[in-house]
């Protein structure tokens, strides 16, 4: 288990890793459960914007990506408290392996839709928590 929060980051960061984690996972056959909360918003007449989770630079592929998009119809400056919640079994490249990982919070664009003016932690505290979990069976 691994928990870090910072306050007040004010990331106005369009593309790329927001917040960073190393964790070790203690086994192969384990899943993670990954947790980040903090505001987010974006602003532009029809924009969007996506927050998501990598592991070792590749995205969940198993149960499903762990992703939130957002988009505004109108020009609002409404900073939004949001928590991307999900489970992990496995990325593109297979299983995650017993080891040490880099975890991810990423922010980018929604393909196929106008891009937005992308802002994470407005003056809050952002938290992100790794859990290794056994499945379900």
């Amino acid at each position: 288990y691994r928990y870090q929060s910072r306050h007040s980051a004010n990331t106005e960061q369009e593309t790329g890793a927001i917040a960073t984690m190393t964790f070790p996972k203690k086994y192969t056959a384990t899943v993670l459960r990954l947790t980040y909360s903090s505001n987010i918003r974006v602003m532009g007449r029809g924009g969007s914007g996506r927050w998501y989770f990598k592991i070792d630079g590749q995205e969940c592929s198993k149960p499903t990506k762990i992703d939130i998009a957002v988009h505004n119809a109108n020009v609002d400056n409404d900073h939004n408290p949001s928590v991307l919640l999900g489970i992990c079994e496995e990325t593109a490249a297979g299983p995650i392996q017993k080891g040490t990982h880099s975890i991810t919070v990423n922010v980018g664009h929604v393909a196929g839709q106008a891009d937005g003016d992308i802002y994470s932690n407005w003056k809050s505290t952002s938290v992100m928590e790794v859990q290794e979990m056994c499945p379900q069976v």
